[in-house]
């Protein structure tokens, strides 16, 4: 199977069924986990009504955090790569085809889904002003490309990743720096990775978005954490 893809969600009620139609229409072969961190607002209950033999529904027994979501599904995935599709619908389902086909064409570990590749001209205290929750990202993405001498714009989008290798990253997946970790693990460790521009459609906190300007730090002690005591032997071609 070429692809196991993922469809993470918490409390997505309104989304959830239109997230997981768009999964469906991915013309790769696949297959799709829906997993559901313990949500409370409904989603739930939609998804156990949710006849569909084409799916496979997992219900964590409590709110393990998106790192919690990331184990499981590689846990069982069967595909050769893993996508996230976000069930929020902040980004497209379809930049799938753009990320596998760049994997493939040049064997890479990983594909990120970038949101600023095609800002990095722009004013990063504007995006900053326009989109508070961009400061995690901004910060993060600068401290990967100053530790491991990359060039990425934006280490915590969507991404495509080979399922042996999300397997072999042994990711703890503590609190809210689930992202940084896989992306500083990926890049401390010598994966082959490169990224491509992505669709991205923020929602604002009226809306129901959960990322907050604060989760930099989170980012920062996740980053930080990597640097100094991952000590994996089977990589580490970058310390």
């Amino acid at each position: 199977m070429k692809l196991t893809l993922v469809v993470p969600v918490f409390n997505e009620k309104t989304t959830i069924l239109q997230a997981i139609n768009k999964a469906k229409e991915i013309k790769i072969d696949k297959e799709i986990i829906v997993i559901d961190n313990h949500s409370t607002d409904g989603t739930r209950e939609i998804l156990t009504n949710l006849k569909d033999d084409s799916l496979k529904i997992i219900f964590q027994s409590e709110n393990f955090g998106s790192g919690g979501q990331v184990k499981t599904a590689a846990k069982l995935a069967k595909g050769d790569y893993i996508y996230f599709h976000h069930s929020d619908l902040e980004y497209k389902a379809s930049d799938v085809y753009v990320m596998l086909q760049k994997a493939e064409e040049k064997n890479l570990d990983a594909v990120f889904g970038s949101r600023l590749a095609n800002k990095k001209h722009h004013s990063k205290f504007a995006l900053i002003k326009e989109r508070p929750a961009v400061l995690a990202a901004l910060i993060a993405t600068f401290l990967v490309n100053k530790f491991y001498k990359k060039n990425f714009t934006d280490i915590i989008a969507t991404k495509l990743i080979k399922t042996n290798a999300l397997k072999e990253l042994n990711c703890e997946f503590l609190n809210q720096g689930s992202e940084f970790e896989l992306a500083s693990k990926l890049c401390k460790r010598g994966y082959k990775i490169e990224e491509v521009p992505i669709f991205y459609k923020p929602r604002s906190r009226k809306e129901g978005k959960k990322i907050k300007a604060t989760d930099s730090f989170h980012a920062l002690i996740a980053l930080i954490k990597v640097r100094l005591f991952d000590r994996d032997k089977r990589k580490l071609k970058n310390v």
